[in-house]
């Protein structure tokens, strides 16, 4: 089983790189910020507006989103605050009206970045705005 996983990942990290030559303006050069800015439609999706929302302490110290997310929240997969899980399951739940399935096309690389060199995946990060 963890060798088909592990060829899938190989197979996914292959299809995210396979265009790498080809110069395409990234749409969302800074992940969680470059999506949640302060207007679609009536909706403030500003990070900071919709994790008071939610009775998140205050984020106004972060600077780098999400990276600075981490100094509470761990992405140790056995822990209750598991960073990377509660991501997923926030932009993949319920499908059907999930705005990031429905209008970004759950599209991982809206988030995530390759290193085409080194074929190493990792997060975007840019600085809040808010």
């Amino acid at each position: 089983m963890k060798d088909r996983i592990r060829v899938l990942w190989v197979a996914g990290l292959f299809s995210l790189t396979a265009f790498a030559g080809v110069a395409v303006a990234d749409e969302f050069p800074e992940g969680c910020v470059s999506c949640h800015v302060e207007k679609i439609g009536d909706v403030d999706f500003r990070l900071n507006t919709l994790l008071e929302q939610i009775g998140h302490r205050k984020v106004d110290r972060l600077k780098q989103v999400p990276r600075d997310c981490g100094r509470c929240h761990t992405s140790d997969p056995t822990e209750e605050e598991n960073f990377t899980a509660m991501i997923h399951e926030i932009h993949f739940d319920v499908p059907k009206i999930n705005l990031f399935v429905t209008r970004f096309d759950g599209a991982c690389i809206h988030c995530h970045q390759v290193d085409t060199e080194t074929g190493e995946a990792g997060l975007k990060n840019g600085p809040k705005n808010w």
